[in-house]
């Protein structure tokens, strides 16, 4: 029998190794990857693309508890077709997150055949009244139905088909029959005028980038008339310009433009799209067949731009995102192979897909924000820790 005083020892070392063992635990927190899921099933893509393209997947993966009713991309096509405002698309598609779990067994035993169930529609505060409500019903021989709670049109119903992933209680993605929509989802926001893209530059933090725009010839106008087709700026902070402009004024006038309009791309993005798309970029200095891409990369949920600098310049902020036009900030002047070879920068060799999965955890968009084997990691360590621990005391 162990003497008291080794008793007390060991009952100490125990204690701190639960204390650091239950430190090794991950925070209970929203793991979803909506993403990821929906990549799994081909006919799903279009309805995964929008969820990206609406920012409605950031939302998605927030929330512990959440049914996504997914629609395939047959169905999806009469939707794109409509070409509804960037606002009102996020609406519709808002009608489709169920804010609480449902998978197949409790669609199949609901309490008195039917409930009513809030959606991000309805969390968003867009919804007038209880439109954002959706109305989930069992009818005869089984049939599960989905309407918004308050449209009478019976062309509005849509139809339960199957699951398509189920993890309790945590997320499901239930393949329906159509699109849901309503009158109040699809109804445009108001109207606010198409922002500057210039002005909204040099009006918050980025001033400098955005006089360069002003000054250099053309590209002020090439920005603007890029803003209809959608258009996506990244605008060095004043301090990274006023540290590139010695290598600036070198450039001849045409390398000065290609410069300018190398930060701007003929598309709009959401940050959650920039993540999605994790690949080369096509800018507004492209001509023809001329290059000036750029590779977007999201290592660890940051968003990088990779080009002949020798660092990766880092989006640090936002400062607009509207339907046509976003504008986000960034640590670092991006700089073109084409006008860099090596005598302001050295090129930037963008290291492999692979390479960023080794170091960050991330094993591809596909799986991106499920970084299991960290967890995993602590979890292993924790176990260990404990088994330590009682080993000690029964020695």
């Amino acid at each position: 029998m162990m003497p008291l005083a080794g008793v007390v020892d060991a009952c100490s070392v125990l204690l701190m190794l639960v204390l650091v063992a239950l430190s090794a635990f991950p925070a209970c927190r929203a793991n979803n990857n909506i993403t990821a899921i929906l990549a799994e099933h081909r006919d799903l893509a279009e309805f995964s693309r929008q969820l990206t393209v609406t920012g409605l997947v950031d939302n998605i993966n927030g929330r512990n508890t959440i049914t996504v009713l997914a629609v395939d991309d047959a169905h999806m096509a009469p939707l794109k077709a409509r070409g509804l405002p960037r606002d009102s698309l996020r609406n519709v598609l808002s009608l489709h997150v169920l804010v609480d779990y449902y998978d197949d067994a409790k669609l199949h035993r609901l309490p008195g055949g039917s409930a009513v169930v809030s959606t991000l529609f309805q969390a968003s505060g867009d919804a007038p009244g209880s439109e954002g409500m959706v109305k989930i019903a069992e009818r005869r021989g089984g049939r599960v139905t989905f309407v918004p709670q308050d449209v009478d049109d019976a062309g509005a119903t849509v139809f339960y088909v199957k699951s398509v992933h189920e993890a309790p209680y945590n997320i499901s993605v239930l393949q329906v029959s159509a699109v849901i929509s309503s009158p109040a989802s699809e109804a445009p926001s108001k109207t606010e005028p198409t922002p500057n893209a210039t002005d909204v530059m040099s009006k918050r933090g980025c001033g400098r980038f955005a006089a360069l725009v002003a000054a250099t010839a053309d590209a002020s106008a090439t920005y603007e008339k890029s803003i209809a087709g959608g258009l996506t700026v990244f605008c060095p902070t004043d301090k990274a310009v006023q540290a590139f402009m010695p290598a600036f004024k070198d450039l001849s006038p045409d390398g000065r433009l290609a410069l300018v309009l190398y930060h701007g791309v003929p598309r709009h993005y959401s940050l959650s799209a920039l993540k999605w798309n994790n690949g080369g970029m096509n800018t507004l200095a492209m001509d023809g067949a001329n290059g000036y891409s750029l590779i977007v990369r999201d290592v660890g949920d940051t968003v990088t731009l990779l080009s002949a600098a020798p660092k990766p310049a880092t989006v640090t902020g936002t400062l607009t995102d509207g339907d046509t036009v976003s504008v986000y900030v960034i640590d670092a002047v991006l700089q073109p192979r084409e006008l860099f070879n090596g005598s302001h920068a050295g090129p930037y060799t963008a290291p492999s897909p692979d390479a960023d999965a080794n170091q960050d955890g991330d094993t591809g968009p596909g799986d991106r924000g499920q970084k299991n084997g960290a967890a995993s990691g602590g979890l292993t360590s924790a176990s260990a820790l404990l088994l330590a621990a009682i080993l000690v005391v029964i020695v």
